[in-house]
């Protein structure tokens, strides 16, 4: 098992940022965190990937791109509707942000 995938296992507990809600009230699968990087890891059920810094409340997703191929999208200072928009379908353009590919 990877450290990604630690299940919380040995950590600090940890807290969302501001009023963010957790991702797993939207559906999306808690898989562990890392308390040193204060970074939560979740998985939703179509496979994409999100890591939650929730010092800062940034979102970090990685999916395959229909035609860009395996990308990462990076979101920070999001409204609660953007967070939200993007707890709902990580490929929402939010206006905010830049991708790596």
């Amino acid at each position: 098992m990877s450290q990604r995938y630690n299940g919380g296992n040995g950590q600090a507990p940890f807290q969302t940022y501001g009023n963010d809600p957790a991702p797993d009230q939207a559906g999306w699968n808690y898989t562990g965190h890392n308390s040193q990087s204060r970074v939560a890891f979740y998985e939703n059920p179509q496979g994409v990937k999100m890591d939650y810094y929730y010092s800062t409340g940034t979102v970090k997703t990685s999916m395959d791109h229909p035609t860009r191929g395996s990308t990462q999208l990076f979101r920070r200072d999001l409204s609660d509707s953007q967070y939200n928009a993007v707890l709902n379908n990580p490929r929402s353009h939010t206006g905010q942000g830049y991708y790596r590919k």
